[in-house]
């Protein structure tokens, strides 16, 4: 599907949809729960449906309602379908659950979309080859045997942090204590956060020392209700709407919140954008905003739509630490690259770097998806600064996040037509 999206000024008020974050660990935490658990404000974007497939495979029941899912869990990790997981293209479902997997001492093979073997997997190939397990990995799948058991993991600091909330969720259910040691400086520490917080909920314990994370073997996983807060990565894309176009409110946004990409708020401001609280609503003014030096280390996911911020602010930004948007859905270091010089951004990129001048308005014309949703979303966000139209190739990549993202768009007025090839 394509979509053609004219230029014009967009105001009014949105819904931020549920973290996708909190969903996947939420789900996970509740599967190894034996009993009922109840997670509310959820949505199903195919990521997270990756993540429920994933889990009944373990046995585990779900009964999915409009805003609700209820689980079923199993409190133990043992197969009850065939041994074939597929998790699509989510590499946040692949990587938390490869560890829980193992623990059933059979061969699993993990499959998916052919782009999701293309992300990075070195970690776990490397740790299960350490522990003389099997990890065989081909464009099209993962092959994992042996069961994982408790020790010392040493995990650079530099790589996802996926992988180490995957062992986290795993090792508690394992003979014997184990601790996870950070090599290096702990990018994306936030949601190792949020890991732990999901897990606390569920009555697992994680000990924070130093460069150490100290986990007791032979846990149990105990029920719970979870409300999901409102995402602040698709709240990126609305906040950044409501600086460059129109005020835009944007509801069931905790102002508090650990969520990684919340820095938004900080880069916009510092940017020189207006915004103001009313109890969970945020509401964004249009303002003219000023270039700066954004560090996106801890939160890679908005540098996308922070780019196309910068491609609208006075002067200079420099876009730093960015190296693993490359192991994204797309490069996207080389998508935001090609998608700001195609709107007519004068842009410099390094090799972990991005270097934009400030632009008065945007061009038109026809935009790669590169099959990732946050570059979909981020060129329609710019087409409203736009001086023609703007086409969108392949703009159903969407739904692997936000597949309502175009039908909130056009709540704030936006005039898309929807093309079918």
């Amino acid at each position: 599907m394509n979509v053609l999206i004219q230029p014009k000024q967009l105001t009014g008020t949105v819904v931020v949809p549920p973290s996708k974050s909190q969903s996947h660990r939420a789900i996970i935490a509740a599967s190894l729960s034996k009993g009922k658990s109840v997670i509310s404000n959820i949505t199903y974007s195919e990521d997270i449906v990756a993540t429920i497939g994933a889990m009944e495979k373990l046995g585990v029941k779900f009964i999915k309602n409009t805003h609700q899912l209820i689980v079923s869990g199993v409190g133990r990790v043992s197969i009850s379908d065939d041994n074939f997981v597929d998790c699509n293209e989510s590499g946040s479902t692949l990587r938390f659950v490869i560890p829980i997997f193992s623990i059933s001492k059979e061969k699993i093979v993990f499959t998916g979309k052919r782009s999701l073997f293309k992300r990075p997997m070195s970690v776990y190939e490397d740790l299960f080859k350490n522990l003389g397990l099997g990890f065989q990995q081909n464009e099209d799948s993962i092959i994992i045997s042996g069961s994982l058991t408790a020790g010392l993991y040493e995990i650079p600091g530099n790589i996802s942090s996926q992988f180490i909330s995957g062992l986290m969720f795993a090792l508690p259910l394992v003979k014997g204590d184990s601790k996870i040691k950070i090599i290096g400086t702990l990018e994306s520490k936030q949601y190792i956060d949020m890991t732990i917080d999901t897990l606390h909920q569920f009555q697992i314990q994680v000990i924070e020392k130093d460069n150490e994370y100290i986990i007791k073997g032979s846990q149990t996983y105990h029920p719970s209700n979870v409300t999901i807060e409102g995402d602040y990565s698709q709240l990126a894309f609305f906040g950044v709407l409501g600086t460059i176009s129109g005020e835009v409110s944007c509801k069931n946004i905790p102002f508090n919140s650990k969520q990684p990409d919340r820095k938004i708020i900080d880069y916009i401001l510092t940017m020189g954008g207006n915004i103001s609280q009313n109890d969970n609503i945020l509401i964004f003014k249009q303002s003219n905003t000023k270039g700066t030096i954004i560090d996106v280390s801890q939160s890679p996911d908005i540098a996308p739509i922070l780019a196309i911020l910068a491609g609208l602010s006075e002067g200079q930004t420099s876009i730093i630490n960015a190296g693993r948007l490359k192991m994204k859905e797309s490069n996207r270091l080389v998508s935001t690259y090609e998608t700001l010089i195609q709107l007519g951004v004068p842009v410099e990129m390094g090799d972990d770097y991005l270097i934009i001048q400030g632009v008065k308005e945007f061009s038109g014309g026809t935009f790669d998806s590169y099959n990732d949703h946050r570059i979909v979303m981020s060129v329609a966000i710019a087409s409203s600064r736009a001086t023609h139209p703007i086409i969108i190739k392949n703009a159903e990549a969407i739904n692997k996040s936000y597949p309502n993202f175009f039908e909130d768009l056009e709540k704030l007025t936006a005039i898309i037509t929807y093309i079918e090839e």
